[in-house]
């Protein structure tokens, strides 16, 4: 019996729709399906959907950011000063992405933040500087004020902005004030004859008025120097020394802060000529190695040599191999002495000595004559030294009356045959006297030719110099000297530690 033929189901709506999508994908060249889904499209092809989207990233963090006429660095704390009220504002921009960039700044007033002023600059390539000045009105002296600067690309995308606090002081220091003050050789006064030539001298800057100033700037005859202040201070002092006599001038002009420089205060002052030289200069530098004088090197008095006193190396020869003499005292009768008083012992006066000790008795290296008695003695003795020191450097100055002196030691020791450089110091503004003493050692152990400051001693009064100036023992032919005198140089005023450092550095 024939099987009855049963009739087709009807294709639903979707069974339509997925084979006319199945025809349709298979008319298009290339594409195949795995698995049901589209397979991935041959190597030779273009991948299938858009491409990426490329990432914009923002411009970097400006650099070199800060104020050009004038020159200043960005501070976002304390405020830095500002000599200007049109600065200019400048900043690097960069971005990774490279493209063109503008920078966007902005003036605030530094207490309320309200925005003063605005600039963009043009669109210029990545890692190029950018600046805007600031014009007239927008900032005024004696306030504070913050300045931003920011980086955009040409999409608009911005860099972290940068702030900076500025103090605008357009303001210049007042007039600066000189004077001449002790501390050195000489006292170098205004429109006054004084001092004299290698005489060092000390002038005392100050600009009143005037609360912050930072130092000053100053010219001893047109060279120029500048000298800041400590941390406090109001004033400084700065030491010079004449090399020709004559007229000379000091220029002074004080800087603050923000680096405004007040008007010029120029001092005039005259350098006494070696004729006209003031009462106590002299440098003997004991070179000559023969004959029986010692000339000094100012032009003064001559130092007359006794018969028994001979020449021989000095410091700097034995230590240094450098071509440099001196006394040498073996003799009880050696020494040598000028033939009229030298220093005023009743004012302030200063002896450098540069010497050695042969021997390890009480000794005197140089003296003055006063009356009836040595208006004061250096070198080496037994009284007042430290506990446990038999032998010290010693400085004695009698008294107003010739008696009832004083007497002030070193802690630098007594070496045989280690050279010294001893200072001698009345100060009678201060009605003081001290000895420093700075060591050169010996070949073999050499010093640190460091000035050691002793302390001071009060010697209200000096005696009157009525006689010599000697070297190598007293008026009364006790305690000579036994060793060798390599210089010695003396002041009418008191010399500073500033001026011992340098000779301890130089020699004799």
């Amino acid at each position: 019996m024939p099987v009855p033929s049963l009739p087709r189901p009807r294709p639903t709506a979707r069974a339509v729709v997925v084979a006319l999508v199945a025809g349709a994908v298979a008319l298009v060249p290339g594409t195949a399906y795995a698995h049901g889904r589209p397979a991935a499209p041959p190597a030779h092809g273009r991948p299938v959907g858009p491409p990426p989207r490329p990432v914009n990233h923002a411009p970097d963090r400006p650099v070199d950011v800060g104020t050009s006429n004038p020159w200043t660095d960005c501070s976002t704390s304390a405020p830095t000063p500002l000599r200007s009220t049109t600065p200019t504002l400048r900043a690097v921009l960069s971005d990774v992405d490279g493209g063109v960039l503008e920078a966007v700044f902005q003036v605030r007033d530094g207490r309320t933040k309200r925005p003063l002023w605005s600039a963009t600059t043009a669109p210029q390539g990545s890692g190029v500087s950018h600046a805007v000045t600031v014009p007239e009105g927008v900032l005024r002296d004696g306030r504070t004020y913050e300045w931003s600067v920011q980086g955009r690309d040409a999409a608009g995308r911005k860099s972290p902005e940068v702030r900076c606090r500025v103090a605008v002081d357009a303001t210049a220091p007042g007039p600066s004030q000189v004077t001449a003050v002790p501390g050195a050789g000489a006292v170098y006064a205004e429109d006054a004859v004084s001092g004299g030539v290698g005489v060092a001298g000390a002038f005392l800057l100050e600009a009143p008025g005037t609360d912050d100033v930072v130092g000053f700037l100053y010219a001893f005859d047109g060279g120029p120097a500048r000298v800041d202040l400590e941390p406090g201070a109001t004033a400084a002092t700065v030491t010079w020394t004449p090399t020709t006599a004559g007229p000379h001038g000091l220029s002074v002009q004080a800087v603050d802060a923000a680096g405004n420089v007040g008007p010029e205060r120029f001092y005039r002052f005259t350098v006494a000529s070696a004729s006209s030289s003031p009462t106590g200069n002299a440098r003997w530098t004991l070179d000559e190695g023969a004959g029986t004088t010692a000339t000094d090197a100012t032009g003064g008095q001559v130092l007359t040599l006794s018969p028994s006193t001979t020449w021989t190396a000095g410091l700097q020869e034995e230590l240094a191999a450098m071509t440099d003499g001196a006394l040498l005292l073996d003799e009880a009768d050696d020494g040598a002495a000028t033939a009229a008083p030298l220093l005023d012992t009743t004012g302030s006066w200063s002896v450098a000595a540069f010497v050695r000790a042969d021997g390890s008795a009480p000794g005197t290296v140089v003296s003055q004559d006063g009356e009836g008695t040595d208006a004061f003695r250096l070198g080496t003795g037994t009284v007042a030294c430290e506990d446990g020191v038999d032998l010290c450097w010693s400085l004695s100055v009698a008294g107003a009356d010739g008696a009832g002196g004083t007497t002030v030691t070193s802690t630098v020791p007594v070496v045989p045959g280690a050279w010294v450089a001893l200072f001698a110091v009345r100060d009678a503004a201060q009605g003081t006297v001290r000895l420093d003493a700075c060591s050169f050692g010996t070949v073999d152990e050499p010093g640190d030719q460091v000035p050691v400051e002793g302390a001071t001693a009060s010697a209200a009064a000096g005696v009157a110099s009525t006689g010599p100036f000697r070297l190598g023992g007293a008026q009364d032919g006790a305690s000579p000297w036994s060793g060798a005198i390599s210089g010695v140089r003396t002041w009418g005023g008191v010399v500073d530690v500033a001026q011992e450092r340098r000779l301890c550095s130089m020699g004799a």
